[in-house]
């Protein structure tokens, strides 16, 4: 009897390696969680989708950066703050909303931080001096945003890898 759980827990475990092999690439908002099964620790890199959001009214760039990622293949979660249906009047959502964007930003591989040019960005200009120090932070910001040279020139000074347009982060990044 031994011998059988012994064998079916190599069994399973032979099992579990391969599958953690093949890609797969989930999105998380807040609210919403992982497929049962899939842990944010088991070979999954982590990015958080950072930027301009303008409270739902920009374009859905998390989306398309989304099918990006599933067109290239690997294992990611893409943490994305934006929320289908938010309600900031909500009794405690935007205390909850901060906090999910905090961990998330904290928990993240890798940071992609998106500024269009039209925005005015204020809660990303914030959560790019939190992490511009770290070793995960990469900035795409357009050329007509109104603080750009502030963003480059902070980017410059800390070694944040930057780009001015979202083609050339993708034709650029080997993710």
């Amino acid at each position: 009897m031994k011998r059988i759980l012994h064998t079916c827990m190599i069994c399973l475990m032979v099992l579990a390696s391969c599958s953690s092999d093949e890609d797969a690439v989930y999105m998380l908002r807040p609210h919403e969680e992982l497929p049962e099964g899939v842990e944010t620790d088991r070979g999954f890199t982590k990015v958080f989708l950072a930027g301009t959001i303008d409270m739902g009214n920009s374009r859905d760039w998390q989306a398309e950066l989304f099918e990006e990622f599933k067109s290239r293949g690997g294992r990611y979660i893409l943490f994305n703050p934006r929320q289908g249906h938010w309600d900031p009047s909500r009794p405690g959502e935007m205390d909850y909303q901060v906090r999910w964007e905090l961990s998330h930003l904290e928990e993240a591989d890798i940071i992609i931080m998106y500024i269009i040019g039209s925005s005015k960005s204020p809660i990303t200009l914030l959560e790019m001096g939190l992490h511009a120090k770290g070793r995960k932070l990469h900035v795409i910001c357009e050329e007509d945003f109104y603080r750009f040279d502030n963003v480059q020139i902070t980017c410059d000074y800390y070694g944040v890898p930057f780009y001015t347009s979202m083609e050339e982060f993708i034709n650029t990044e080997k993710l």
